[in-house]
C-alpha cells in the first residue's frame, strides 16, 4: 500500500516537471519565433534603404518608413523619415516633406523625442523654401535651431544658422547675415566641422564683401581657403579651392588691384579638366576674369571671354546664369556703341531674368534698354525700372524686419520662460501681503476720506478730462496735417524731381542731375521722417521694433524691455505717436550726438500712466550747460502738452536716462 503511495506521488511528480519542462519549451519557440521575425523586419527595412533606387525608390522608402512606425524602433522611425523626406527635397516634393514632417511630429508626440521635433522643424523650412516663403523659412529654421540648442546639438544649431545667413545675404541683409554666421561659427569652430565651417566662412566673407569690406571679406576666404584641405571628399575639395580662388580674386578687384585678381583666376581656369569637371567655377571665374578685362578698357576682349561663359551657361542649361551673362554682353556692346547687340542681349537678359526671378538681371536690363530705345518705349522702361527698384526696396525692408522680428519674438519669450516662475512666486507672496493689510478699520477710515472728497473730486476730475481731450484732439490734427506733408513731398514734389532728372539725363546735363538727386533723396528722406505707419494699421510694438531695425548696427545695439507688459490697445494714439516719436529722437541723438553702443527702452504702466525709461551709454553731457539741443526742447515740448512729466539725468562719460510719466486720462 505504501509502495504504491509513493509511487502516485512520483508520477504527479514527474508529471509537474514536464509540464514546467513544455511551458519553458513553448515560451523559448515563442520568443525565438517572434525575435525571428523581428530581425526579418528590420532586414526588410534595410533591404527597401539599400534597393530605393530609380522608378522604385520612393515605394520602398515608404514602405521602409511604415515597417518601422510598426515596430516602433525609434532610431528607425527617425532614419526611414529622414532619408524620405531628403529625396522628396532634391526633386522638390512638397507632398513627401509634409508626409515625413507629420511622421516625426507624431513620434515627438508619442516619445517627447526632441532631435524629431527640431528635424521636423527642419523639414517645415525646406517645404516653404521650395514654394519660395522666405520669410517662413527663416523662422522654421530659427524654431529648429532653438530646439537643438536645448539639446545642446552644436553641428544641427550650426547648420541652421548657415541655412538662415544664406536667406539673408540673398535678401540683402548683409548685417543680419554678418551677426548669424559670427553666432553659428561659436558652434562649428570649436567642434572643427569643416564642411559647415567652410560654407560660414564662405558666407560670412560674401556678407563683408556686399558691405565694402574686400579685406574683412578676404580674411574670412582665406580662413575658409586654409581648411579646404580637410574635406575629405575630393569634387567638394576641388570645387570649395575653385570657389574660394573666385571670391578672393573678386576682393582684389574690389580693391582696385586689378593683377592680382587677374593672376588668381588664370591660376583657377588652369586647373585640369575644369569645365568639364566643374562648369559653375568654370563659368564664373572665365567671367570674373573677363569682368576685369571690361574695367581695364579691354572691351573686345572682354566680350569675347562674357560669350564664351554665356555659350558655357547654355550647354549647362543654367537660366539664371545665362540672364547675367547676357546683361553683361549688352553693356559691353553699349560701351562699344554696337547698339542693335547690346539691345538684342538686353532684352534677351529681360526674358530670362523675368522667367527666373533674378530681379537685379531685370534692372539692369531695363536700365540699358531704357538707354538703347528713344521716346514712348524709352520711357515704359524707365517706369518699369523704377516700379520694380521701388518694390524691391519695400520688400527688402519689409524681410529685414520680419527676420529682426522673429529674433526679437524668441529672445523676449525665453526670457519670459526664465523668468516666470520666479515672477508668479512674487506675485503670490504680494497678493497674501496685501490681503493681511486690509483691514476693517482702514476701510472705514477710506471710505469716510472717499465720502467727503468725492463731491469735488469729480468736478476736478470731469474739467480736467475735457481739457487733456482737447490736447490730444490737437495733437492727433497735427499729426494729420505731418502725414498730408509728407505724403505730398514724396507724391509731388519727388515725382516732379524725378522727371527733371530724367530730362536732364537725355540732355547728357550729368552734372546737374546728379545734384538733382541728392536732392531728390534729401526730399525722401524728409518725407520718411515726417510720415509713419497708421496706430490702427500697425501696433505700436511692431513699430518699434521696425524702428529698432532700421537703426540696427553691429556697433549700436538696442533692446526693449517689458513692452508686452502695457496694453497698448487701450493708449490713446497720441500719447503713443508721442512716445515713439520721443524714442526715435532719443536714438538719434545718442548714435550721432553721444556715440552711444547700448540704448534701452523700459517700458510700464499702471491704472492710471503709462511710464518709459529711456537710458544710453554714450558719452553724456553737462546738465548745467543751459545750451541744450532742440532735440531734448522738442520732446520736453511734446510730453509737457499733454500732461506728462519730462525728467533727464547726464554725466559726462556716464551717459544718458530719461524718464517719462504719461497720464491715460489727464489725470
Amino acid at each position: 500500500m505504501r509502495k504504491h503511495q509513493q509511487y502516485k506521488c512520483l508520477k504527479s511528480l514527474l508529471l509537474k516537471k514536464l509540464n514546467t519542462l513544455l511551458i519553458l519549451l513553448f515560451l523559448s519557440t515563442s520568443v525565438f519565433s517572434q525575435k525571428k521575425e523581428l530581425n526579418k523586419n528590420i532586414d526588410s527595412i534595410a533591404f527597401y534603404l539599400k534597393n530605393a533606387k530609380g522608378v522604385n525608390k520612393f515605394l520602398y522608402l515608404k514602405r521602409a518608413v511604415l515597417l518601422s512606425e510598426e515596430l516602433k524602433i525609434d532610431s528607425l522611425i527617425k532614419q526611414t523619415s529622414i532619408e524620405y523626406a531628403k529625396q522628396s527635397y532634391f526633386i522638390k516634393d512638397t507632398l513627401g516633406l509634409t508626409f515625413s514632417t507629420n511622421k516625426l511630429l507624431k513620434h515627438f508626440q508619442l516619445k517627447k523625442d526632441s532631435f524629431s521635433l527640431a528635424k521636423a522643424y527642419h523639414l517645415e523650412a525646406l517645404n516653404h523654401k521650395i514654394k519660395n516663403n522666405l520669410d517662413s523659412t527663416f523662422y522654421y529654421y530659427h524654431k529648429s535651431k532653438n530646439v537643438s540648442i536645448v539639446l545642446k546639438d552644436s553641428i544641427e544649431i550650426g547648420r541652421r544658422l548657415l541655412s538662415m545667413a544664406i536667406i539673408q545675404v540673398k535678401e540683402l541683409d548683409f548685417l543680419g547675415c554678418e551677426i548669424t554666421t559670427i553666432e553659428g561659427l561659436k558652434y562649428i569652430e570649436p567642434i572643427k566641422r569643416y564642411r559647415t565651417l567652410i560654407s560660414l566662412y564662405q558666407t560670412l566673407g560674401n556678407a563683408l564683401g556686399h558691405l565694402k569690406k574686400p579685406k574683412e571679406a578676404r580674411d574670412y576666404y582665406i580662413k575658409a581657403k586654409k581648411i579646404s584641405k580637410f574635406n575629405t571628399v575630393k569634387h567638394r575639395r576641388e570645387r570649395n579651392y575653385l570657389n574660394l580662388l573666385s571670391n578672393i580674386g573678386m576682393t582684389y578687384k574690389d580693391e582696385g588691384n586689378l593683377k592680382k585678381a587677374t593672376s588668381l583666376f588664370k591660376e583657377g581656369l588652369n586647373y585640369d579638366s575644369l569645365e568639364t569637371k566643374h562648369p559653375e567655377q568654370y563659368q564664373a571665374l572665365l567671367g570674373n576674369l573677363s569682368s576685369v578685362y571690361f574695367r581695364e578698357g579691354k572691351t573686345e576682349k572682354a566680350i569675347e571671354g562674357y560669350k564664351i561663359v554665356l555659350k558655357s551657361r547654355i550647354k549647362t542649361k543654367n537660366l539664371y546664369s545665362q540672364s547675367v551673362s547676357h546683361s553683361f554682353l549688352s553693356e559691353a556692346y553699349l560701351k562699344n556703341k554696337k547698339y542693335a547687340l547690346a539691345k538684342k542681349h538686353a532684352n534677351r537678359g529681360l526674358e530670362l531674368g523675368k522667367k527666373t526671378r533674378n530681379n537685379k538681371q531685370v534692372l539692369e536690363c531695363l536700365n540699358f534698354l531704357s538707354k538703347l530705345t528713344k521716346g514712348e518705349t524709352a520711357k515704359k522702361y524707365l517706369e518699369e525700372y523704377i516700379k520694380l527698384s521701388d518694390s524691391l526696396f519695400t520688400r527688402e525692408r519689409n524681410l529685414k524686419n520680419q527676420f529682426a522680428k522673429v529674433r526679437y519674438e524668441t529672445e523676449k519669450k525665453d526670457k519670459e520662460n526664465a523668468g516666470l516662475k520666479e515672477e508668479n512666486i512674487k506675485n503670490q507672496l504680494l497678493l497674501e501681503s496685501e490681503q493681511q493689510q486690509k483691514t476693517i478699520g482702514w476701510l472705514i477710515a477710506g471710505a469716510s476720506i472717499l465720502f467727503i472728497g468725492f463731491g469735488t473730486s469729480i468736478a476736478f476730475s470731469r474739467r480736467k478730462k475735457l481739457l487733456f481731450d482737447a490736447k490730444l484732439q490737437q495733437v492727433e490734427t497735427r499729426e494729420k496735417e505731418r502725414q498730408q506733408i509728407a505724403k505730398s513731398l514724396h507724391d509731388e514734389v519727388a515725382g516732379d524731381i524725378r522727371m527733371l532728372h530724367l530730362k536732364l539725363t537725355k540732355k547728357n546735363q550729368i552734372e546737374e542731375a546728379k545734384s538733382l538727386d541728392v536732392i531728390k533723396e534729401n526730399v525722401r528722406n524728409l518725407s520718411h521722417q515726417l510720415s509713419s505707419e497708421s496706430f490702427n494699421e500697425v501696433s505700436f510694438k511692431d513699430q518699434i521694433i521696425n524702428l529698432i531695425s532700421d537703426f540696427f548696427d553691429t556697433n549700436f545695439r538696442i533692446k526693449a524691455e517689458k513692452i508686452d507688459n502695457v496694453d497698448w490697445k487701450n493708449i490713446n494714439n497720441a500719447i503713443k505717436r508721442t512716445l515713439f516719436l520721443t524714442i526715435r529722437e532719443s536714438i538719434q541723438n545718442a548714435k550721432k550726438y553721444a556715440a552711444a553702443k547700448n540704448i534701452i527702452l523700459s517700458f510700464s504702466e499702471t491704472k492710471k500712466a503709462v511710464f518709459l525709461t529711456i537710458s544710453d551709454n554714450g558719452k553724456g553731457f553737462n546738465m548745467g550747460d543751459k545750451k541744450n539741443g532742440i532735440g531734448i526742447k522738442n520732446m520736453k515740448e511734446r510730453i509737457d502738452e499733454i500732461n506728462g512729466v519730462f525728467s533727464i539725468k547726464s554725466e559726462l562719460e556716464k551717459g544718458t536716462n530719461i524718464d517719462i510719466e504719461i497720464p491715460k486720462h489727464g489725470k
